[in-house]
């Protein structure tokens, strides 16, 4: 079976051994395709050079709502998304640890990617009326809703819009009921699976054990559901495969 892991951190493991293992367990899992998440102007460099010795890996660039908003970072950011095949992201809105201007950083972030057509990887954090408003008029190709954590009944008006959403280890949990219910909710042809490697202690390969939960969640033959969004992820990023 292939599988696509729909959100990663690789430039965050601490050594390249440890990269290097998990990329090699990812290859025996299965594991095909990575979308590699920058977050900040510093790690964006790192994440280009991890997609150029790793076909799997996929490039996305993007300030966070973490991160500080240094002078420049737009056009540096927009330098980056003009002459990689790559995602805008991990871009978003979150109402917990989001900093001052998050909101006009993340709407710049979205014209670029609708001006380079460019699919995007999104953050949010209790900040759901708001992301809505915001993505209604940016008129984005697709984009994806990383760890998603809304509820069931905004999967709707997030699928018209174009999204996608990506569910993680979490699901796991069965007191995560929620999130277990939105999981239900997803179109089948706008699901994707994540580990966000390597935080909390997760690696790529543990993508299968995510599809496995989701396939016994959804009452699903495991195959099928690894073959579903393996697919969903390729059209995800379109040509950037």
């Amino acid at each position: 079976m292939k599988y696509f892991d729909a959100h990663d951190h690789l430039q965050n493991f601490a050594s390249e051994d440890e990269l290097g293992a998990a990329l090699r367990a990812a290859g025996e899992a299965g594991v095909e395709d990575m979308l590699c998440c920058g977050t900040c102007p510093e790690d964006w460099g790192r994440v280009l050079e991890l997609a150029g010795r790793d076909a799997r890996i996929k490039p996305c660039f993007g300030l966070h709502p973490w991160q500080t908003a240094e002078e420049g970072w737009l056009p540096k950011l927009e330098e980056f998304v003009r002459r990689t095949p790559c995602c805008v992201g991990e871009i978003g809105l979150d109402g917990v640890k989001g900093l001052p201007g998050q909101e006009e950083i993340f709407v710049a972030q979205l014209a670029l990617a609708a001006r380079f057509d460019r699919p995007v990887v999104l953050h949010c954090v209790k900040s759901w009326g708001r992301m809505l408003d915001l993505l209604k008029p940016a008129h984005l190709g697709a984009f994806m809703l990383h760890a998603y954590s809304g509820s069931a009944e905004l999967v709707k008006d997030l699928s018209a819009l174009g999204g996608y959403f990506s569910f993680g280890p979490e699901i796991t949990d069965p007191a995560r009921e929620r999130l277990r219910a939105a999981l239900a909710a997803v179109p089948p042809d706008r699901l994707l699976f994540e580990t966000e490697a390597p935080e909390h202690g997760h690696r790529p390969a543990a993508v299968k054990e995510v599809v496995a939960a989701a396939a016994e969640l959804l009452n699903r033959p495991v195959e099928e559901l690894a073959a579903l969004t393996y697919a969903n992820g390729l059209r995800f990023i379109g040509e950037l495969k």
